[in-house]
């Protein structure tokens, strides 16, 4: 075998690897910021803040309120894509949107497969729903965390410790803040997305 093959990089070799990976990143953290995604966690944060707030001081509505969320949400979506798409012109760039595409189809499926649900329509059945609801709505608040947590070692520890610590909130608040549950989510989860895309905004590009 070649010693040339088995010799380990110099220091000198390593550290341009190292700031080839972060010119990388850089320029990922760039395409983020120029493009929809800040604008889209903004959205996304202020439609889950709505929805948690109704949940904790109306919830029979949420019966039809989660669909016009959704509909807000993915016109919403539809406008800021071609608003602010068109801004950046990078290769891939549009793998951004289809992840999160992917990843909440797959999400909703799994839900549905495992737990099919019947809204309930008085607040007598809400009080035997609400047990479940609520496990609900930590399922999916955990979710775009995990998307998070594994896009932050790529895109910066920021999004990891940002995931991990509204992870922890939302277990916190599902086993002890059984009251307010959902205003705590509406401050842990729908307001982490809106923090994630301003921090976005102000200090990526």
């Amino acid at each position: 075998m070649n010693e040339e093959m088995t010799q380990p990089p110099s220091q000198a070799e390593a550290r341009a690897a190292l700031a080839e990976v972060d010119h990388i990143i850089g320029q990922t953290r760039v395409a983020l910021a120029q493009g929809p995604s800040a604008p889209l966690l903004i959205l996304w944060g202020c439609i889950w803040l709505a929805a948690d707030l109704t949940t904790q001081f109306y919830p029979v509505a949420m019966q039809w309120l989660w669909w016009v969320l959704d509909a807000v949400g993915i016109l919403g979506s539809c406008w800021v894509g071609a608003r602010y798409g068109a801004k950046i012109k990078r290769p891939g760039a549009w793998r951004y949107g289809v992840f999160w595409l992917v990843l909440f189809s797959y999400s909703a499926l799994w839900l549905c497969l495992l737990l099919p649900i019947q809204w309930p329509q008085t607040d007598q059945q809400w009080e035997h729903f609400e047990p479940i609801y609520r496990r609900i709505t930590a399922y999916a608040h955990t979710i775009p965390m995990f998307a998070y947590v594994v896009g932050g070692m790529w895109l910066g520890r920021f999004f990891v410790w940002l995931g991990l610590l509204v992870t922890a909130l939302i277990v916190v608040g599902l086993w002890l803040v059984p009251n307010y549950y959902y205003l705590w989510l509406a401050i842990s989860g729908g307001g982490s997305l809106i923090v994630a895309g301003v921090f976005i905004q102000k200090f990526w590009k």
